[in-house]
């Protein structure tokens, strides 16, 4: 038990979490976003983690965190292209008719970890409406040009968490 202790005590408290198949065209969106952020100096604070398609796997590396900040390819509506913010709850309350490519997996794994305990304090999706998930590589052109947009909402939140320490 005490070596499981440790192990949890080396987790960043805030951890980004890419959410998609490369192999899907847009849907590899949460993986560009999360190879730009890479290629900045982010706080030692700060874990960048490639999670693939498989949320419901993931409850061991999101235990204990204090935030989580999902990027995943999010069937809103809206144009391809399109920015979102949205928390699990509100897509649960109903109060966004969001459609992750890989939501049903992610709200039921932290519907699972608030179960047993294990689920970070707060969650937040940054996603991107696709134009084309079909089997190919490559993001379209609305979904690779925000790219850099994206990047900066994720830096705002983790401002955001840090200035709230």
């Amino acid at each position: 038990m005490e070596a499981a202790a440790q192990y949890r005590e080396a987790y960043a408290p805030l951890l980004v979490m890419a959410v998609g198949n490369i192999l899907r065209m847009d849907d590899g969106f949460a993986d560009a976003v999360l190879n730009r952020l890479a290629e900045l100096d982010l706080p030692e604070d700060v874990e960048l983690f490639d999670a693939g398609t498989s949320a419901i796997d993931l409850m061991e590396v999101f235990n204990g965190r204090e935030k989580m900040i999902v990027i995943d390819a999010v069937r809103g509506g809206q144009e391809p292209g399109t920015l979102y913010r949205f928390s699990p709850q509100e897509v649960e309350d109903g109060a966004l008719p969001m459609n992750s490519l890989h939501q049903v997996g992610l709200l039921e794994t932290l519907k699972l970890g608030e179960l047993v305990d294990c689920k970070p304090k707060s969650t937040v999706v940054i996603g991107c409406q696709p134009q084309e998930t079909g089997l190919g590589i490559g993001l379209s052109e609305p979904v690779k040009a925000q790219i850099e947009r994206a990047s900066e909402l994720v830096l705002q939140e983790i401002n955001n968490y840090f200035e709230s320490k």
